[in-house]
Formats: C-alpha cells, structure tokens, sequence
C-alpha cells in the first residue's frame, strides 16, 4: 500500500500545506447551514480549532528544545521539576486541543446538513467520519483517560551517549492502577511501558494534516457553492509548529514513528531554512551520526506520589531507535 505523502512548504510566504485550507476558503456561506446551528462558518471553526492546536503544539517544542539543552545528566534534572511540570502541562494540552479539534472538523462536515437523518445518510459524510475515527484513536482515548480515569502524563529520561555526544532522551507514559500499583496504563501500553515524547509532537502534526486531507474530499464533494479564487490560505501557525518540531531530536522507544505511515516533505521555498537549527543533535539539522556506536545508560521516571500507594511499577523502554531525516 502507497504511503500517504504530505508536502510541508516552511517559508514564511508560503500557502498553507493544510489540504482544507483551500476548499473552505472557496465554500460560500449559501448552502451552509453552521449559523442556523448556533457554529462559526466553516473557515472560522477550522482556523480556531488548528490555531489552538499548533499553538499548544508550539509551546510544547519551546519547553522540550530548553529540557533537552538544559540537562546532559540524570543527576542534573534532580530540581527540574518546574520545567518539567510545564512540559506535562503542555502534552496534556495539546491532547486535549487535538481531542477537540475532532469535534470541530465533525462540526464543520455536519453544518452542510439541514439535519441528521440528511447528514447520515450522504456517503461522503459516512467517509469522512470513518477516515476521521482511523485519525483520532490515539488522541481521543488519552484525552478521554485523562479527564474520566485520572490517567496523568508522567515523563521518564533516560542517558544516552553517541560518539561524541551525550544526554538524555525524553519520553512519557500515560499512568493507570493495576492491582494496586502504579504504572503505565494497561490500555495504552500493552507490550511497552514509555513512548518518546518528540514522536508524540508528530504524531499530532500528522492527524492535522491527516484530517485536514480528509475534510478536503468532503468538501469538494458537498460544498457545491463556491466563490472565487482566495486572495491567500497562508496558515503560519501549522509552519511554526512544524518548525518547532523539526528542531527536536527524532527517536522512539520502540513505538511506530509516523513517519513509517505517511511521507512528510519538509521544504522552504524562499532557501531560508535557519529557522530548523536548534543545536540539538538529533534534530534535522544536526542528525544522528550513521556511523558512531550508542549506549543507553541510567534512566529514571516520573511518578507522584499522592500520600497512600506504596507500589510503583518501574518503566523500560522495549528498544531505543535513533531516526534519521534521509
């Protein structure tokens, strides 16, 4: 089966590399039926929900490129927990902001409807909705644990030298009670306990454009009103976040990466591409060496206590895979 492939234009001046962006600003207001629904138009609700997306996205990058730079050492982390609160903080908000961005996109499809026995029975509705579930199952689950089972993000590191190189790598678990003790979640993490945080960031810049490639054929099936040519469907806030990510190492703990799914073309048109150098080995600019040997060494996670349990199952990551960018 052909991968899915995306192209990613970075260049401040560049058109959105959103697929919907150009159908939703080509969709005239006749023929929708959103403001009778008490909803945005279209084009209001889909640059919400992404903005808030990325901007979570963008936040949780700024705080991980300091994490990564500001500790080589587990023994350094020792008093990191104010920085280390604002990256849970951030991957929690950024599950929740994609959770909801499901529920928009929903919301947009549903609007071209007068109501539900119309809406359910046109195929390009069905479609999309069943595109939309393959899309969602990892954010919308851990949003759903999160808010109904206490299941909290907690981090784990581990030391790693490559060459030259040395520090650690970031990763996250999502936790849960099993028998009184606690550990990763058995619902999330059957057959491996800790998943890399930078594939995470991933993960949800692929379901945007994912949804997004998917909102897209519904519209240009259903929405039969078009204006004009749009003046432009620039989208800055998906470029920065991509950016943002591009600058963090490329990892995983034995989880499928996305990019084993889907083909992302990361490109800037204008030839200014300094925005991607971080400094941070492992990153786009400065990928891993091909050649130099790698060991893992002490590794710690991050539980809580809250006063009563006393059993904590310790975290190990199944494998650890360096991913390169060629």
């Amino acid at each position: 089966m052909t991968k899915p492939v995306f192209q990613v234009d970075i260049a401040t001046t560049a058109q959105s590399s959103l697929d919907a962006c150009v159908p939703l600003a080509l969709t005239a207001d006749a023929g929708c039926f959103h403001n009778a629904q008490n909803l945005r138009m279209p084009m209001g609700i889909y640059n919400i929900s992404t903005t808030r997306v990325c901007d979570k996205l963008i936040r949780l990058c700024r705080g991980l490129e300091t994490y990564f730079k500001a500790f080589k050492s587990l023994d350094e982390m020792e008093k990191s927990d104010e920085m280390m609160q604002e990256v849970v903080d951030y991957i929690e908000l950024s599950l929740y902001a994609a959770a909801e961005h499901v529920d928009d996109v929903e919301s947009i499809a549903s609007g071209f409807f007068k109501n539900r026995m119309q809406r359910d029975k046109h195929v390009a509705y069905r479609r999309f909705v069943t595109e939309l579930k393959k899309n969602k199952r990892l954010v919308s689950a851990a949003a759903n644990a999160m808010k109904h089972q206490q299941a909290r993000i907690r981090l784990f590191s581990m030391e790693f030298a490559h060459g030259s190189s040395s520090g650690c790598l970031h990763g996250y678990f999502i936790e849960g009670v099993e028998s009184g003790a606690v550990g990763p979640s058995s619902t999330f993490h059957k057959g491996q306990n800790v998943f890399s945080i930078t594939t995470l960031v991933w993960e949800i810049i692929v379901f945007l454009l994912s949804c997004s490639r998917d909102l897209a054929i519904f519209l240009n099936d259903v929405a039969t009103q078009i204006m004009g040519p749009p003046a432009s469907t620039q989208f800055p806030m998906f470029s920065k976040a991509v950016t943002s990510a591009a600058r963090l190492p490329t990892y995983t703990f034995g989880e499928e990466h996305p990019f084993s799914r889907v083909t992302l073309n990361l490109r800037s048109d204008d030839g200014n591409g300094s925005q991607l150098e971080s400094g941070l080995y492992g990153s786009i600019k400065r990928g891993w060496s091909k050649t130099a040997r790698a060991s893992f060494g002490r590794h710690v996670s991050r539980f809580a206590g809250d006063g009563k349990t006393k059993s904590f199952r310790l975290v190990q990551p199944k494998t650890v895979v360096l991913h390169h960018w060629d």
